[in-house]
């Protein structure tokens, strides 16, 4: 590091005699400018930043004296070493006073100045040093602190109840009436490579990082932190809203300044700050809650529950029937009953899935699968040739929204609309559909295929043909099915007899019913039924 020199006085012919008295490159300094009245060197002092300044003690528009009583008074890191006449020597004694390093008298001596400049260079380079040190123990003993206090909240959101005593020993917190964590993360998935390169992600995070923080430095009652990829935000507030305004002004920035969208979630506010995971715990699921809700939003716990069903059972009850009825509907041709029972579906799927992205999919996938299974039986097979690169079950799960999952249902339900509309004419669709539920609600009766091809006018022998054609089941065959269906739900639903069962689905015989059954799922119905509750 150079060392940056002013020189100053009124002579013109002593100041090129400093400049090449000594060799001032070799000793580790550079000249960078020359002043020849004391407002000149005033000047140059603001603009030049010297480091050593070698001056006449006695110059016309301020003297020596004026500039080091100036350097002392703003205390600039600047030494000063004064030359003069032997006559000036009062005005030496007060220089030394302010703070001047030596006192050289004219005509100054080689020697002389070498010694003053290299003593001078020492001392400079030492509190340089000092300082560098000191400012590189100011920012580690920040940045340890910083990671502590990290430490110690992500220690206290996983439940280490003793982490809040340390916290306020720090002095990182204090004593409030609530303490609410916050997260927040964003909408873009800033892992996938394939859309966020590495710098894009760190300049996010940097970005994010910095308004988060300057944000909660200017609430003046918050702890920002990370965890498990999120921005973790610790408020301590007095009344309820502080949290939610918070997290409203950091998401109004956030969208604003980096034109970003993020999620924050909210947990619920706990009186003691030992007791921290928990709203910890709830800020995640009010988090996951986007799914449901929407992206880009501040989402608090509990506000956006959805309502709960009556009870599991019959929950499941009510899904099966809301299927079994779109089915019908489908097959003859109710265009707007299936939008209706469409979303009757999705509705119950969201509701059933309490908050649960992993639940909602997985109900809706197997929603997909029985109505797949079910338009088979009458030859419509679901197009899915333009999506053979991933799996139904990774298509729904990939939607960053259930409103997106909806969409793709509705989608498939209006291409199994169309598919059936295109493969039976209008009076062949409520033919087979007056068919099938009748077959629904008469199972348990005597029914028999000259009966049913009765009922719509048609020989049995073209009755035949017709439920085959378009079911791709005889007729015998798809009755044993929706009656064994029937049988088992009865089975795992109630405490009846086998033969009352049997009775139940349209069998006089218990044991051709079971010889039927066993034909049908591989074991005895009673088999089944123990083998079920083992499962």
């Amino acid at each position: 590091m150079n060392i940056r020199v002013l020189l100053a006085d009124d002579e013109p012919v002593i100041l090129r005699g400093l400049k090449k008295l000594i060799s001032w490159e070799e000793l580790g300094l550079m000249i960078v400018g020359e002043a020849n009245d004391g407002n000149e060197l005033r000047q140059l002092i603001q603009t030049c930043n010297p480091d050593l300044i070698i001056s006449d003690i006695s110059m016309p528009g301020c003297s020596g004296i004026d500039i080091i009583r100036e350097i002392h008074e703003k205390n600039l890191q600047v030494k000063v070493v004064f030359i003069s006449a032997y006559q000036e020597f009062a005005y030496a004694k007060q220089a030394i006073q302010y703070g001047a390093l030596e006192y050289l008298v004219k005509p100054v001596i080689k020697s002389h100045l070498e010694d003053v400049v290299m003593r001078a260079v020492a001392l400079i380079r030492e509190e340089t040093e000092g300082e560098r040190a000191k400012e590189m123990l100011d920012h580690y003993e920040r940045k340890n602190r910083t990671v502590t206090i990290e430490e110690l909240l992500d220690s206290l959101t996983d439940g280490n109840r003793k982490a809040a005593a340390e916290l306020i020993h720090l002095g990182a917190i204090a004593v409030s009436k609530y303490t609410t964590v916050c997260l927040l993360e964003t909408d873009a998935d800033l892992s996938g490579a394939s859309h966020w390169e590495e710098r894009e992600r760190k300049l996010v995070h940097f970005a994010l990082n910095n308004i988060i923080k300057e944000t909660i430095e200017t609430a003046g009652n918050a702890l920002m932190f990370h965890k498990e990829g999120k921005f973790g935000i610790l408020v301590q507030h007095e009344t309820p809203r502080e949290p939610v305004q918070l997290a409203e002004d950091l998401h109004e920035k956030i969208n604003s300044y980096l034109k970003l969208k993020v999620s924050i979630g909210i947990g619920s506010a706990v009186s003691d700050t030992e007791e921290a995971e928990y709203s910890y715990r709830t800020a995640l699921k009010a988090l996951r809650r986007k799914y449901f809700v929407g992206l880009n939003q501040v989402i608090e716990n509990n506000r956006w529950d959805f309502e709960s069903p009556e009870s599991p059972g019959s929950l499941g009850h009510t899904l099966i029937e809301l299927q079994a009825s779109l089915v019908k509907a489908l097959t003859s041709q109710q265009r707007e009953q299936i939008c209706v029972l469409t979303q009757q579906l999705l509705s119950l799927i969201k509701q059933q899935a309490d908050g649960s992205k992993n639940v909602a999919v997985s109900n809706v996938y197997n929603m997909i699968l029985v109505l797949e299974q079910e338009m088979s039986h009458i030859g419509v097979l679901i197009d899915q040739s333009h999506q053979e690169s991933s799996s139904l079950l990774d298509r729904l799960s990939a939607h960053c929204t259930y409103e997106g999952l909806e969409r793709e249902v509705e989608a498939l339900v209006q291409q199994i609309y169309e598919q059936i509309t295109h493969k039976l004419t209008n009076k062949e669709a409520v033919q087979l559909g007056e068919i099938k539920a009748y077959i629904e609600e008469h199972y348990k009766e005597n029914i028999t295929l000259d009966s049913m091809a009765s009922m719509i006018y048609m020989n049995p022998y073209y009755f035949s043909s017709f439920f085959k054609k378009h079911t791709g089941q005889n007729f015998k065959q798809y009755l044993t099915e929706v009656r064994m269906k029937h049988a088992v739900r009865l089975l795992l639903e109630t405490d009846m007899m086998i033969y009352e069962i049997s009775d139940c689905v349209g069998y006089n015989n218990a044991r051709h019913f079971s010889d039927m059954f066993k034909k049908m799922y591989g074991k005895l119905p009673q088999e089944y039924k123990q083998s079920a509750k083992v499962e």
